[in-house]
């Protein structure tokens, strides 16, 4: 049986609605086999009582509930509070306005207490809850809901996941639902299997709702939930993130620019450049947002090692390769580095770093972003053009070398060498000189927000595409990628969560 973590089919759901398939749509197919598989169980029960939580689970029992009164069952429902989440809500609602189901709130244990003989008098009980929602000590009204539903005498169906029980382990940390039949949606939470849980699942049913499989593949909305942009209340200068850009050359000035302004954008405290000294120079001409750190000469070479290893201590994340060129003893220079930073620092290689470091492996988190070019320099291999075999190449070099590989292209290709996402936002518009660049700072950033370097490359090529859709959407395919800097921060704000947590929460 296929499992899922909770998580994955959170970012499922939403990326199905990005891909098309509305999530009131998965809802409504939710609640509809949870209703079916009680007909299909229980043909003779008239009596049918749904205790409803404020989440989208409740809103899944909701749907039951239309669906079983459609069916000629008597339906009573049980609201923990009215819904908090707009599709949810949508469906208490269309409930309330039946005229052969009564709904009482209960928002609190004395409430649920003046209830008992509700649930008495059921031959069924709905168990609409929590699903995946739990998260540490069940609250008021959600223990007492829980515990009276137990010591009712009707058989418990779960929809989802057993009420209290943890999705992803199985364990019950305080209590749970102890259901005669748990219907969940699209595959099997992890937990739902632990031989521990099987107490409380009783028979397990998988119905899927509509969501393709493309969801788990390509990158979407749904994939922000891997990254942390909360900040707390307290929070000073270096909190949020601390980038090393390694990159430039006599030739080249602006790419590590790009990185580490691209970097700021995205939400880092603080980029330093580290560049040879006409780039270092020519940086700091370039506004007040960067501060660039010269390395004496005209390139990066082999002396410029320990001074760049005793740097990147003070940083979380360091980005190498933009501008550095391939002249001299660069190449050599940038393969000290790497061996002296690899396992310890999370890395970040695009561009002439790329060339210099087949044969390499990686270790702890690394992430490689080669465009077709660098991906042959990189492995030896032309990468195919057909997205399957694509694909496929990328897994197995990802895997070989022992870092997430991000492959640009028409769709980006990403993998750790076990999972691959696919990432389709982007335009025709962004073969500009430099959103390569853009893209390295987005992911150097990411790395700051999640331990999940696979996630953090996925959502980097997202965002970075988006921006360049933006920037092309106002001025043609005349963008540069300096127009994709100040298209970032509204990308990410229309999709991750920038809450901001008091100070008294720090744990």
């Amino acid at each position: 049986m296929e499992v899922i973590t909770s998580l994955e089919m959170y970012v499922a759901d939403r990326n199905a609605e990005w891909l098309g398939v509305p999530r009131l749509v998965l809802m409504e197919n939710a609640g509809a086999a949870v209703a079916r598989n009680i007909l299909k169980k229980y043909p003779h029960a008239s009596r049918v009582l749904a205790v409803c939580g404020t989440g989208d689970n409740g809103g899944d029992g909701y749907v039951a509930v239309r669906h079983l009164h459609a069916a000629g069952k008597e339906v009573r429902v049980i609201a923990l509070g009215e819904p908090r989440e707009e599709l949810a809500a949508r469906n208490y609602q269309a409930v309330k306005r039946l005229w052969g189901v009564e709904v009482a709130v209960a928002q609190s244990p004395l409430e649920l207490l003046a209830l008992q003989d509700w649930l008495m008098w059921a031959d069924v009980i709905i168990d609409a809850v929590l699903g995946t929602g739990i998260r540490g000590a069940l609250r008021e009204p959600h223990a007492t809901a829980i515990e009276l539903m137990n010591i009712a005498p009707a058989p418990k169906v779960a929809v989802d996941v057993p009420s209290g029980l943890d999705p992803d382990t199985g364990e019950v940390r305080d209590k749970a639902v102890k259901a005669a039949l748990t219907v969940t949606f699209h595959k099997a939470k992890k937990g739902l299997l632990a031989p521990s849980a099987a107490r409380y699942v009783g028979e397990l049913v998988v119905e899927p709702i509509g969501i393709p499989p493309e969801a788990e593949v390509v990158v979407g909305p749904g994939d922000f939930a891997y990254l942390n942009f909360s900040r707390r209340a307290d929070s000073k200068k270096g909190d949020h993130g601390r980038v090393l850009v390694v990159g430039g050359s006599l030739e080249y000035s602006g790419a590590p620019v790009l990185v580490a302004k691209a970097a700021l954008r995205a939400g880092v405290d603080l980029a330093v450049v580290a560049a040879p000294e006409p780039a270092a120079y020519a940086a700091k001409a370039m506004g007040p947002d960067i501060i660039a750190v010269p390395l004496e000469g005209p390139r990066l070479s082999l002396k410029h090692v320990d001074r760049i290893a005793s740097l990147a201590e003070r940083f979380d994340v360091v980005a190498i390769g933009p501008g550095l060129g391939t002249e001299g003893e660069t190449p050599d220079a940038v393969r000290e580095i790497f061996r002296r930073l690899t396992g310890r620092k999370p890395l970040v290689a695009d561009a002439d770093a790329l060339k210099a470091l087949r044969g390499e492996k990686a270790a702890g988190i690394t992430v490689y972003t080669p465009h077709a070019g660098e991906f042959k320099a990189l492995t030896g291999v032309d990468p195919p053009h057909g997205l399957r075999e694509r694909v496929e190449v990328v897994r197995q070099h990802a895997s070989s070398i022992g870092a997430v590989i991000l492959l640009k292209g028409r769709y980006d290709v990403i993998s750790d060498g076990s999972r691959v996402k696919v990432n389709t936002t982007g335009t025709p518009a962004m073969t500009v000189g430099g959103t390569g660049d853009v893209l390295t700072g987005l992911v150097a950033s990411f790395l700051t927000k999640t331990t999940n370097p696979l996630e953090a490359a996925a959502v980097a090529a997202f965002v970075n595409g988006l921006a360049g859709e933006e920037a092309a959407a106002q001025l043609g395919f005349h963008i540069t990628a300096s127009d994709l800097l100040d298209k970032i921060p509204g990308v990410i704000r229309k999709f991750a969560r920038e809450d901001v947590t008091p100070a008294s929460s720090r744990a």
